[in-house]
């Protein structure tokens, strides 16, 4: 055990090899900070502004053998093909109706664009939607 006087006066700390652990432990605290504040702006930034964002807008039914949709896509990168799955559902919310929308590099401008595309469907759909947008 340390006597209370060699923790106290700096003289006795040097003799003893006694290092205060002060300044290092202010070092490790500002770094890990700066780490977490750093990743909390990376994170932020990263995942508020997806590359693919898409909205779904509307759908009506047709008939009974086909549902029409209409959504939004916005796209941050145009020179690459993107698809969205678009799924039509009965009451029951089982898949009736599936249909993939491929979107071909070139033909989207940067902002959102507007696409309506039907689905045809096996029995009637009460309802559409957007799956995935890849």
């Amino acid at each position: 055990m340390t006597h209370p006087k060699v923790l106290i006066d700096p003289r006795l700390r040097e003799r003893y090899g006694i290092k205060s652990a002060g300044k290092k432990r202010i070092w490790i605290t500002v770094c890990s900070l700066f780490i977490v504040l750093a990743w909390f702006i990376w994170s932020g930034t990263n995942f508020a502004n997806p590359d693919i964002r898409s909205t779904l807008i509307s759908f009506k039914v047709v008939s009974d053998q086909k549902i029409s949709i209409t959504y939004k896509i916005s796209v941050r990168d145009t020179e690459i093909d993107h698809s969205c799955s678009l799924v039509a559902k009965d009451i029951d919310k089982n898949t009736v109706g599936e249909v993939i929308d491929l979107i071909p590099a070139g033909s989207l401008v940067t902002g959102e664009n507007q696409r309506t595309i039907e689905i045809s469907t096996r029995i009637p759909a009460v309802n559409a939607g957007i799956a995935s947008c890849q």
